[in-house]
């Protein structure tokens, strides 16, 4: 009940900014000089203390040159991308619509792919989603990788909300929540540091999208848990009773999963759903440890070798090998 009520919130143009030109300034050699004194020559009474200072033809140390041109190549290098960006903005501004500005030619699917890795800021990607709505007119179709990619990019730049406002409102933006994996990855973006009201919608957006229903799936069924444990309100604490059951079932059903310890494999983003997993249940072990609820379930489930079948999770009893299938 309480996922259609969710469900029920979200009924779910401006031209971008134009293309701006950049000029580039002209390198000015800076020339330092280096000056020291010469060392303190003892001598008779009549002569001074000190020589006088001469300065020192010393030349830029080579580590300063280095510093200088490495920091001008990374200039050089953050204004092309920005250039880019807004070069491809106002192409595929003007090659989509239902009145296209420029007849020839036309945008391809990669182009928004590559929209979303040239946008550095929350204020660029969502000046990218603005242009959704010119895509769907042009009569083309948005795929599952665009949605998933998406959604990583609104998650590494801190705007999983922006997200949440697109896939809320598909009658406008016509980018669609069309795979499981992309539904889990944006939970991942919002479960641990936004209000529990950002997770329930997510939540919701599942059975709006016809995907398997939240609980259903091991690795969001823990995100949406521990995101009730932390909101400890008396909705979140009816919702999380729900979820705790049916994460308990699922545990005892299933066998455990690894994720993998070496970094590069960690990177890949197939890996992601068992890692996301794990690092929850690791946190929910933490919570019911403090606040005094069973958590021993959770330990046998995530440190044994061998997988058991339902039933046989039990503090005394030695770990079974059993046939999975």
């Amino acid at each position: 009940m309480m996922l259609r009520r969710m469900a029920s919130l979200f009924s779910l143009n401006a031209r971008p900014q134009a293309l701006f030109r950049l000029a580039s300034a002209a390198n000015r050699p800076v020339c330092r000089r280096n000056f020291h004194l010469s060392a303190v020559v003892q001598q008779t009474k009549d002569d001074d203390l000190f020589s006088s200072a001469t300065p020192s033809g010393t030349p830029v140390s080579e580590a300063s040159k280095s510093t200088t041109v490495s920091k001008a190549k990374s200039q050089d290098a953050a204004t092309r991308r920005e250039q880019q960006f807004y070069e491809l903005v106002e192409y595929v501004t003007d090659h989509t619509g239902r009145k296209r500005a420029v007849k020839a030619g036309q945008v391809r699917q990669t182009a928004w792919l590559r929209l979303f890795q040239l946008a550095n800021s929350s204020e660029q990607l969502e000046m990218v989603a603005e242009l959704f709505p010119r895509w769907r007119d042009s009569g083309k179709e948005f795929r599952p990788i665009h949605a998933e990619a998406f959604i990583r990019r609104s998650e590494e730049l801190k705007c999983p909300t922006l997200a949440l406002k697109v896939f809320g409102d598909h009658s406008k933006y016509g980018l669609g929540l069309s795979s499981l994996f992309a539904a889990r990855h944006m939970l991942h973006s919002v479960y641990a540091k936004h209000p529990l009201s950002d997770s329930m919608t997510v939540a919701a957006l599942f059975g709006v999208y016809k995907l398997p229903p939240v609980s259903s799936d091991l690795a969001a069924c823990s995100m949406l848990y521990l995101a009730c444990l932390k909101d400890n309100s008396a909705n979140a604490c009816v919702v999380g009773k729900a979820l705790y059951e049916e994460l308990q079932k699922q545990v005892q059903d299933k066998p455990p999963v690894r994720a993998p310890q070496d970094s590069v494999m960690r990177a890949r983003y197939a890996e992601k759903p068992n890692i996301w997993l794990l690092d929850a249940l690791k946190t929910i072990e933490k919570v019911h440890k403090k606040t005094g609820k069973e958590w021993r379930w959770i330990r046998y489930w995530t440190a044994e070798r061998e997988w058991r079948p339902r039933n046989t999770f039990t503090p005394g009893q030695p770990a079974t090998t059993a046939e999975h299938t």
